[in-house]
């Protein structure tokens, strides 16, 4: 799925564009950086897009969690594994703290 099918995506679920700059992790916000494309759920939840020359060998595609004050990642270079999730969570078929849930594991 390329960024800008991915953006389309998240408008019609009400998510809005934010800059770099303005971005406090407002739920429901997603912005683009140095082509990738960052997409804040809720404040506890976030998905993230990066080019694979800023993957830092963590993965291209991350899920990023809170949960009692402490964050946790999941990342992977396999984006049928990320896309998967994601849209599992627009679509309202996995909840957030499902999510959260196995993130931090």
């Amino acid at each position: 799925m390329k960024n800008s099918e991915l953006i389309k995506l998240l408008k019609t679920k009400g998510y809005k564009r934010v800059t770099l700059e303005t971005d406090n992790g407002e739920p429901n916000t997603f912005y683009s950086y140095r082509r990738g494309l960052h997409i804040n759920a809720t404040g506890n939840l976030s998905f993230h897009i990066v080019p694979p020359s800023q993957s830092l060998g963590l993965g291209r595609f991350a899920v990023c969690a809170v949960r009692d004050g402490a964050g946790f990642q999941t990342g992977t270079d396999c984006p049928e594994l990320f896309f998967r999730r994601l849209l599992s969570f627009l679509q309202g078929e996995t909840s957030e703290e499902e999510m959260i849930r196995d993130t931090a594991r």
